[in-house]
């Protein structure tokens, strides 16, 4: 048993080491806020991405399967990226910072989904599309949970992780005067709220929402598409023999 156990971190000692430089970074970073910055958000943000950080190491163990290297260190820093877009405002410089969050999220999901069901199994046409089904699923079904935390943190913490959003056109049933009619709104150029000019009807979340949600599916179905094509000549994720 200890034998097997030294077997697998010396064959893992450079994802380890890689592993621990991030870390460690991300523990000078989280004595900075709490020592200096004295900003406790983002203390509890950097020591859930500490953590978030292990999954790939934790699921080359777990599940005793061998990740490529750029796929290794991409999945590593892409744990980070959330927390490197909200303590450094890259959501704010950075117009697609939050996309490409979200289209990496829909891609890395689906390629985990599928190589995972897809391990060991019979890969005729039929059965890819049955896995590929299975990862898409998956993706989305990650996506919407990671939205419901995005509205439970924003309705708990008074933040705005889903970005609000002005709009100058709105179809609404709540404004018609019968039942079943849809009043539409054009060109609106102001709206008044508690005395303040606003340039445009503002929503809360819902437009942003959806974006995240399509932007995952983008990202899923891109990687579907790779895996048609490519066949499994050139797997992304392997999962190693049991010894």
């Amino acid at each position: 048993m200890n034998n097997s156990l030294s077997r697998k971190i010396k064959k893992r000692k450079g994802k380890i080491i890689y592993l621990l430089v991030i870390e460690i970074i991300l523990l000078i970073l989280d004595g900075y806020y709490l020592f200096v910055g004295n900003d406790y958000v983002n203390v509890v943000r950097v020591t859930v991405t500490f953590m978030l950080a292990m999954i790939p190491m934790a699921m080359e163990i777990i599940f005793n399967m061998s990740i490529p290297w750029p796929v290794y260190c991409f999945t590593v820093i892409y744990a980070c990226e959330h927390t490197m877009g909200s303590c450094f405002n890259l959501y704010l410089f950075i117009p697609w910072w939050d996309d490409m969050m979200h289209c990496t999220e829909g891609f890395l999901f689906a390629m985990f989904g599928y190589y995972y069901l897809s391990f060991g199994n019979e890969k005729t046409l039929k059965h890819r599309l049955k896995y590929l089904l299975f990862a898409v699923s998956l993706s989305v079904f990650i996506a919407v949970l990671w939205e419901m935390t995005e509205y439970g943190v924003d309705n708990v913490s008074k933040s705005d992780m889903q970005k609000d959003t002005f709009v100058t056109k709105i179809n609404s049933y709540l404004l018609a005067d019968n039942t079943g009619e849809i009043v539409t709104i054009d060109n609106i150029s102001e709206v008044i709220v508690d005395g303040k000019v606003l340039p445009g009807y503002i929503d809360i979340g819902l437009i942003d929402t959806m974006i995240d949600l399509m932007t995952a599916l983008a990202g899923a179905v891109v990687f579907s598409i790779y895996c048609l094509i490519d066949r499994d000549r050139h797997p992304l994720l392997k999962f190693e023999e049991s010894s």
